[in-house]
């Protein structure tokens, strides 16, 4: 039975922990717009607005963007990379974010390729892009010998980059602001384009949902709820509990085509605490779409017996969030994140902090494992 007394000092506490928490948050947001307005100001690269200077309801609107403009950027793109042996990623897919609903910006993916000469940068920019309106509003050299180009549209708004940076040229281009037409349902939701997206790219962090979707549940700490001396060592991870997780990674990824992010697991340590404590960060992957309910029932069959329980299943609602599902060992810590989007599944997981039992030389050394990174497709 919680007393009264003990009852009024959790609320007191809670309430205490919830106001640090707004102080922190406000301190962080004023001490990060001073930071990057003071970088802003040592680093002006002069890099040209993408606002348009037509009023806004005047601009082309998004859906025009997309069906009447960006295939001649893409174009672009296949022809000054046709002899190089073409594009990779190196971001996530084209986006488009809303200002309050009442402007629409697509944000490309970011791609590169092998260096291009600057002539062919100007004759593929002048026979694809500039026809469409686009000027030169930039060609920059730095320090550092890398070069910047800059086309800009400046009625409707939106620019393409090329970027020269030692033996690689990237590629990317945004919209501006623009307003929509009506023609779609939903002007979030990008017009299919084949051409548009490279498949390949996966990225070495989990995508916060939280970011994309202010209105997701928190998602869980990756900690467990035990002390942390008490908790499972990562040596006791590596040999008894992630063999079960890999094999839960197997099954959803089965015979079907994958890719890799390029980091692999990793370890990493806070020596400092004592004892010591540990992480482990697996590789992520990404596979072809699957379904939701027999994700979860795989999950539950092949971790549920690992101490880990199904604690976050929520669908965003907004364009190219996805669904995002994760297992956790509240105990000892943990967690294992699928997220489903209608394009791909991406697979990963932690370990949480743990403490060592001491059974190898090196806690940081990852323990053996043949079956724990799979090979890069595209390496």
């Amino acid at each position: 039975m919680v007393s009264d007394s003990q009852s009024t000092r959790g609320a007191q506490g809670r309430l205490m922990k919830r106001f640090w928490r707004v102080v922190v948050v406000l301190v962080c947001a004023v001490v990060g717009f001073f930071g990057f307005s003071f970088y802003a100001l040592l680093h002006d690269d002069g890099l040209p607005s993408m606002d348009g200077r037509l009023p806004l309801e005047k601009r082309v609107s998004i859906e025009a963007f997309q069906r009447d403009m960006e295939p001649h950027i893409l174009s672009a793109r296949q022809a000054l990379f046709e002899d190089t042996g073409g594009v990779r990623p190196y971001s996530e897919g084209s986006r488009i974010s809303t200002a309050v609903g009442e402007s629409w910006t697509l944000y490309s993916q970011n791609t590169d390729g092998a260096k291009v000469s600057v002539d062919k940068i100007y004759a593929v920019m002048r026979d694809y892009v500039e026809p469409q309106g686009y000027v030169v509003a930039l060609d920059k050299t730095y320090k550092d010998g890398s070069r910047s180009f800059v086309w800009r549209d400046y009625d409707n708004g939106g620019t393409v980059d090329v970027n020269i940076n030692g033996d690689w040229t990237s590629f990317a281009y945004e919209s501006g602001a623009r307003p929509s037409d009506g023609s779609v349902p939903d002007p979030r939701v990008l017009i299919p384009n084949d051409s548009r997206d490279i498949a390949g790219y996966v990225s070495p962090s989990l995508p916060s949902i939280g970011y994309w979707d202010l209105d997701a549940p928190r998602f869980p700490e990756t900690d467990g709820s035990e002390w942390a001396e008490k908790r499972q060592s990562i040596e006791v991870f590596q040999r008894d509990v992630e063999p079960g997780i890999l094999s839960f990674r197997d099954e959803i990824v089965g015979d079907s085509p994958y890719y890799v992010a390029p980091s692999p697991s990793e370890m990493e340590t806070r020596k400092s605490y004592l004892p010591p404590e540990y992480w482990f960060k697996s590789q992520r992957v990404q596979c072809g779409p699957r379904d939701v309910e027999r994700v979860i029932e795989m999950g539950n069959a092949h971790l549920n017996p690992l101490g880990y329980e199904l604690v976050y299943d929520y669908a965003s609602p907004l364009p190219g969030v996805g669904h995002y599902l994760a297992w956790k060992d509240e105990k000892n810590g943990g967690i294992v994140t699928v997220i489903l989007r209608q394009e791909n599944t991406e697979f990963s997981y932690k370990s949480g902090a743990r403490p060592s039992d001491g059974s190898v030389p090196d806690p940081t050394v990852l323990i053996p494992n043949d079956h724990r990174d799979l090979p890069d497709p595209l390496a």
